[in-house]
């Protein structure tokens, strides 16, 4: 039956992942493909040939296929970004520039700002003033808009960026801006801050609409040129893109919003583990992937992902709902160095896939974690990828043993090392994310993907005290089976700053059924069937005098006093978790109300394995160093396929599969679930 098939790709810096779920039967197919630099779009063809031959299925049965990519993030990481124009309110050209006073180490009086995207001389300032209130103060005139047009033009500006003033409240100037620049600009792409994010914070909501504008060049050639190679693989599949929010989006929808890509792949991790705990009956999880370049930290408590809209990209705002991801840069291929008085350092600066670690044989010279890994006996050099890819031993103990000897260290020593300082840098980004935001650490369960999570996992959750690690059955490619759960998702945001007990119950229904109102019309676009459209209400509430807000849920239903009343009930209770204190006598403040417009799309179930030999033999046994006997041990290493439910051994142990290996350090113990998930109990740290 055609359609029956979907597609999930990520697509990261090193490594091309895919999972092929059949919705027939249920039966999930995985595979990893290397990154290439420069044609992405190639790399995901190789990896959609690759799932298709594993899974002896023919390309017509494919019937959606969603993708997440980092090509927004490493466009804006890298600056490699096209030449934009922003339009802004006269007087407020600097605004960009200007920011805010926060940095990011307070002690340190030279950090320098990251530089505005938009040079000064390419933003531009038209006459025109919108009161807070809505009110036209100064009205936008045809010269104005003339103007303007005319400067963009002659700058060379691929796409151009419009925030006026206040527009968040009243967005009749910039949609008259936009209109014509896009009339009189062709070829020129045009974003709007009043579309995009009609929310207060005049610095946040023009960066967000810039960011926007300077990656729809780029996305609109990327989508040009997937949409054509997709076609020619996949003639019936609807192609769709995961947004930083957990949810998919169309293509249409990411040519005009690239910027809710930011945490494009990450946000499918996310989904996965949440998707796992419940299967599990675990509803406290954190998660970790640790890919070839950074590695991305998620939480999932009492069964909901955090969100906020208060992100951040290279020190720029982004204003926008998204999952709420810790990225640091420590990932497999995160290069080792020494500082300028002899310190040993691990990334965040990284191999990639281009060249990628020393061990791959590709042109590295620098040693990085996963060489540190090869040697200290954790991988094995002739079966990683299942065996497709070997690993160069010889080339991996030069590199050490050459940084060992700057360090005066052994070979062994040097390598132990790198891994414990990547495992540090882990360590305090997962402390970040759980114990120093209230959450007990011992509560909490760490769930470990990503081809380098596994392999640290067991280390990192001793130093922190989670007492349990779970290796789901595919973690390699675990962001990858995310995407073909996420739901179709649209946001949408109205801010109106009133006191709660005051505000007409009225005033606000009209608020959220102009919002309903458009969320509807977005899902009937997209196809979504009635029966499977979802609108979730949140507002943006805060103390009066407060500067920032906290996002609480709202009852579906008319919105009388006791329900407001409610709502506020609700914020005194969040407020105290988040922050260990709360002022029911204190007014609250609505800020801006909400909108989430889920077209479902049912998930995967995470399937029982059948009971069978639940006997743990090992394939063979290899000596592994590890920092606990401070030399190498004695280790039995296990092909993942053939443990079975019930399966329990002991650690010194290596787990390998075809996307990742899983280690458990010496006084540990491992067990296999009714799901084929590794259960590592964690142990305390000596």
């Amino acid at each position: 039956m055609p359609g029956t098939i979907r597609l999930g790709i990520d697509m990261g810096g090193t490594f091309t992942d895919i999972t092929l779920l059949d919705e027939t039967t249920g039966k999930l197919t995985v595979a990893k493909v290397p990154s290439i630099h420069g044609d992405p779009a190639s790399a995901l063809v190789n990896a959609v040939t690759r799932a298709l031959e594993r899974a002896h299925a023919a390309r017509e049965d494919v019937g959606l296929l969603v993708h997440g990519t980092t090509l927004v993030t490493n466009a804006i990481l890298e600056r490699k970004l096209p030449p934009i124009a922003l339009v802004t309110t006269a007087g407020f050209r600097d605004v960009l520039e200007i920011g805010r006073h926060f940095r990011s180490d307070m002690y340190d009086l030279f950090q320098d700002k990251p530089e505005p995207l938009v040079p000064r001389e390419r933003r531009f300032e038209v006459a025109e003033r919108i009161a807070s209130g809505g009110e036209v103060v100064v009205p936008l005139l045809p010269k104005a808009i003339d103007e303007a047009a005319q400067a963009i033009k002659e700058s060379g500006a691929e796409a151009v960026a419009i925030c006026l003033l206040n527009a968040y409240v009243n967005s009749a100037h910039e949609a008259m801006l936009e209109r014509a620049l896009a009339e009189r600009l062709p070829g020129v792409l045009v974003s709007s801050s009043s579309r995009l994010c009609p929310e207060i914070r005049e610095f946040e909501r023009m960066s967000t609409v810039v960011l926007n504008a300077a990656a729809m060049p780029v996305m609109a050639r990327y989508l040009g040129e997937i949409e054509r190679r997709i076609a020619a693989v996949l003639p019936r599949a609807q192609v769709l893109l995961m947004q930083s929010s957990g949810g998919s989006l169309t293509v249409a929808a990411a040519r005009d919003m690239p910027v809710r890509l930011v945490t494009s792949g990450p946000a499918g991790g996310a989904l996965a583990i949440q998707h796992i705990g419940k299967a599990t009956g675990r509803s406290n999880v954190l998660g970790i992937d640790m890919g070839g370049t950074s590695a991305d930290i998620c939480l999932v408590h009492q069964g909901q992902v955090r969100m906020t809209t208060e992100g951040s990209i290279a020190g720029y705002p982004v204003k926008l709902p998204m999952i709420e991801i810790n990225t640091i840069g420590a990932g497999g291929g995160s290069l080792a160095w020494l500082d300028a008085w002899g310190g040993l350092h691990v990334g965040p600066q990284s191999a990639s896939a281009d060249p990628g670690p020393v061990a791959y044989g590709r042109g590295g010279t620098e040693p990085t974690v996963t060489d540190a890994n090869l040697v200290l006996g954790r991988l094995h050099a002739g079966r990683f990828l299942g065996g497709e890819m070997a690993l160069d031993m010889e080339a991996a103990r030069d590199a050490i043993k050459r940084l060992g000897k700057k360090l005066g260290l052994s070979t062994e020593r040097a390598a132990a090392g790198i891994v414990r300082i990547s495992n540090s840098n882990m360590e305090r980004a997962l402390r970040v994310s759980s114990a120093e935001r209230g959450y007990d650490p011992r509560e909490i369960t760490l769930v470990a993907f990503g081809g380098g999570g596994p392999l640290h996992a067991a280390a990192l959750a001793r130093a922190i005290g989670f007492e349990t690690v779970l290796v789901p059955e595919t973690p390699g490619v675990l962001s990858a089976l995310g995407l073909v759960m996420a739901d179709i998702r649209h946001d949408f945001v109205q801010t109106c700053l009133a006191r709660v007990d005051q505000i007409p119950a009225d005033r606000c229904a009209a608020l959220f059924a102009a919002l309903e109102s458009q969320a509807a019309k977005a899902l009937e676009r997209d196809g979504v069937p009635p029966d499977r459209r979802v609108l979730e209400r949140t507002a943006d509430l805060r103390y009066v005098g407060q500067a920032y807000e906290v996002n609480v849920p709202v009852p579906a239903g008319a919105l009388t006093g006791g329900v407001t009343a409610e709502i506020a009930r609700r914020y005194h209770e969040l407020h105290k978790r988040l922050y260990a204190h709360c002022h029911p006598d204190h007014p609250v403040e609505l800020v801006s109300v909400r909108i989430a417009a889920l077209g479902l799309t049912a998930a995967p179930p995470l399937r029982e394995r059948p009971a069978g030999n639940a006997a743990a033999r090992p394939r063979e046994t290899r000596p592994v160093y590890f920092d606990d006997a401070d030399d190498y041990v004695d280790c039995c290493v296990y092909d993942r396929s053939a443990l079975g439910p019930g399966a329990v051994f002991e650690g010194p142990a290596i787990v390998e599969q075809m996307d990742t290996t899983t280690v458990i350090h010496p006084g540990q113990q491992a067990s296999i679930d009714a799901f084929g998930n590794i259960l590592i109990t964690a142990g305390r740290k000596a």
